[in-house]
């Protein structure tokens, strides 16, 4: 039995280009009645259109469908990609916390802990390893401000490595091996070796791990069965 989820995010597309189209259309109209129209307006709404608008379509172009859930596995659907894990190679899943002061704060985020890492970087795209290494650094970044606040040197963590050598030994250069050295980083500060932003699920990220849980458990009743 397949499960697709389709983003949140994606949504709200077209109310970002509506709100932007209506906001455009808005200053047409005010430089129609009136030719004193402050600069600074001018500029204020015609930027947040944009930006509006930007937003929009960079939602619109990602693919209708983020995450595919089978017996099998789970796909992870990018318009940079995809990567596919088996159940099998599942060691555990959950959402990241981090310290801060006194008490855990959650990571927008649904990791994933992995026994083999090499079945992703063997399948895993260039393409995709980049726009990942790039959207995640604002997680690193949080990782490492609440995990490791006593470091003084954070430079091995944004020094691109020549290469990466797997727990399996396995070496893996250009952005894979980069992509696999930040799996191992993030492993080490958040005990997960990949994830998902909550962006791309369908609801409250709690909600989508319990639903995640029934999932497998059903897929494990059918394979028992």
């Amino acid at each position: 039995m397949q499960f697709d989820v389709s983003p949140q995010a994606r949504r709200n597309a077209l109310t970002f280009c509506g709100l932007a189209l209506l906001l455009f259309a808005l200053l047409i109209f005010l430089h129609l009645i009136r030719n004193d129209i402050p600069i600074g307006l001018s500029v204020v709404l015609g930027a947040t259109s944009g930006i509006l608008m930007l937003l929009g379509i960079g939602k619109l172009i990602e693919p209708p469908v983020s995450l595919v859930i089978t017996p099998e596995g789970i796909r992870y659907l990018h318009r940079r990609g995809q990567w596919e894990i088996r159940w099998e190679n599942i060691i555990r899943y959950d959402v990241p916390r981090v310290n801060r002061v006194m008490e855990l704060e959650d990571a927008p985020f649904i990791g994933f802990r992995l026994y083999h890492v090499e079945e992703v970087l063997d399948d895993i795209s260039p393409r995709l390893a980049s726009a990942l290494l790039f959207e995640q650094r604002q997680l690193l970044t949080m990782a490492l401000r609440h995990q490791a606040p006593d470091r003084e040197d954070y430079t091995p963590y944004f020094d691109i490595p020549d290469s990466y050598i797997s727990p399996g030994g396995k070496v893996y250069k250009g952005l894979i091996g980069v992509f696999g050295k930040r799996m191992e980083q993030m492993r080490e500060l958040l005990g997960y070796d990949l994830y998902v932003s909550s962006a791309a699920l369908d609801r409250d990220i709690y909600d989508f791990k319990a639903h995640l849980q029934k999932l497998q458990a059903s897929r494990n009743g059918d394979t028992d069965a």
